[in-house]
């Protein structure tokens, strides 16, 4: 699995609009996925311990540092990763799944300090990993 991370990956995000409930209820009708990052570029290496090391870009001035392990698969789960992204003082906490069948990674981003989308600390949503095809020229 460590060498299947090893390649660049196209990189999204989503959340949802704020859920207000009353008296039971969902109040309003809130979006329920809004792109939350703009599209990024995942580059990382694992090494044999399943160590991950990376950036993940959005522009050239917006680069986060990435650090994380993969997670092994179990009787239960698909192997996944966890990762935390820094830039400056905004700090992610990134968990996902290899999707079995596919070259998919999916899974959850948390904020946990100083949303560079101006987020709320706590705001969370699902995020995509595709693996980036190289184009050649013909």
């Amino acid at each position: 699995m460590n060498e299947t991370l090893k390649s660049k990956w196209s990189y999204r995000s989503f959340r949802h609009d704020p859920i207000v409930v009353e008296d039971g209820q969902v109040k309003g009708n809130p979006e329920l996925a809004v792109p939350w990052s703009p599209p990024g570029v995942l580059e990382v290496d694992v090494n044999d311990a399943g160590e991950i090391n990376g950036k993940l870009m959005f522009t050239p001035q917006v680069v986060l540092d990435i650090k994380g392990r993969i997670i092994p698969a179990t009787d239960k789960t698909p192997a996944g990763v966890e990762l935390t992204g820094v830039f400056n003082n905004s700090v992610n906490k990134i968990k996902g799944f290899f999707i079995p069948g596919s070259d998919h990674i999916v899974g959850t981003i948390l904020s946990t300090a100083n949303d560079l989308g101006k987020q709320p600390v706590g705001t969370v949503g699902p995020f995509v990993l595709v693996p980036l095809k190289e184009k050649r020229n013909l």
